[in-house]
């Protein structure tokens, strides 16, 4: 059974769909596409016996499209997640973000360790050095080019040519929300600093081809944390990373089912 509702928070409407029961599962997109590729992947057949919340996250989909850039601070996305929970009645998710969506589920869980059961990061590498000016640059650049041009310019970087499905729904995204998502997180404080404030199991998965050294970077990500696995897999880039299930979705299945009693540990919230 699928359940489609829509919460408004600070004006915005968040659109997600629940799906199936038991654990909650959050799933969070990243600067291009929406809650759609998730399932289209074949992310959700993974973790069956859970109940999966899909969220097109602001900007995206059916989602609203709030145009100022204080309505994109990392802050906003973080809180509309939250608002996701409270309105799904849920006191405590599993939280799995792909690229962007990986650096607000890891901010999420080092401010809100309460509400976080474990997270999963997809083509997100955690760096020391997060420059500010490198996603203000990059937004200059998807508004000059337009998000069509800059997914066939990541496509071409690829071993293997990403499935027409996701090209379609990542170059659905509007070019304007692309740029105010860069800039709004270029302003948050780097996320290199709260990683050791997460609580919750992690579990990195990421592509050898997604960044220089992506392998060294990892193993310095994963001695920030209290408790944290990665997974690089070699010739392997950004949208492969995401498209191609059958190299991650295996070992999500085992770290989920390995951590199922990370849901009740915890109280929650008002427990």
């Amino acid at each position: 059974m699928s359940v489609m509702p829509t919460v408004v928070r600070a004006g915005v409407p968040i659109y997600y769909e629940s799906v199936g029961s038991g654990p909650a599962v959050l799933w969070h997109t990243g600067g291009g596409g929406d809650g759609v590729m998730w399932a289209r992947a074949g992310w959700l057949d993974c973790l069956p016996g859970h109940r999966h919340l899909i969220v097109d996250h602001r900007g995206h989909g059916r989602s609203g499209r709030p145009t100022e850039l204080a309505a994109h601070a990392h802050g906003e996305y973080i809180s509309d997640l939250l608002a996701v929970l409270d309105h799904a009645g849920v006191d405590r998710a599993g939280l799995v973000g792909y690229s962007d969506g990986g650096w607000t589920v890891l901010a999420t869980a080092a401010r809100h360790p309460d509400r976080v059961a474990l997270v999963i990061t997809v083509g997100t590498i955690p760096e020391q050095h997060d420059e500010p000016g490198e996603r203000i640059e990059s937004a200059a650049e998807v508004r000059t080019s337009g998000v069509p041009a800059v997914m066939l310019a990541f496509a071409s970087e690829e071993a293997h040519p990403p499935p027409a499905w996701m090209m379609a729904n990542l170059s659905r995204t509007e070019t304007e929300m692309f740029a105010l998502e860069l800039e709004g997180r270029a302003a948050d404080v780097s996320l290199w600093s709260e990683l050791p404030a997460v609580e919750a199991p992690v579990l990195l998965i990421c592509g050898d081809l997604e960044a220089p050294d992506a392998s060294d970077l990892v193993g310095r990500a994963v001695e920030r944390f209290r408790d944290c696995e990665a997974v690089v897999h070699p010739d392997v880039a950004h949208l492969e990373v995401f498209w191609n299930v059958g190299l991650s979705g295996p070992t999500m299945a085992t770290f989920v089912a390995a951590h199922r009693s990370a849901w009740r540990d915890r109280p929650g919230p008002g427990c």
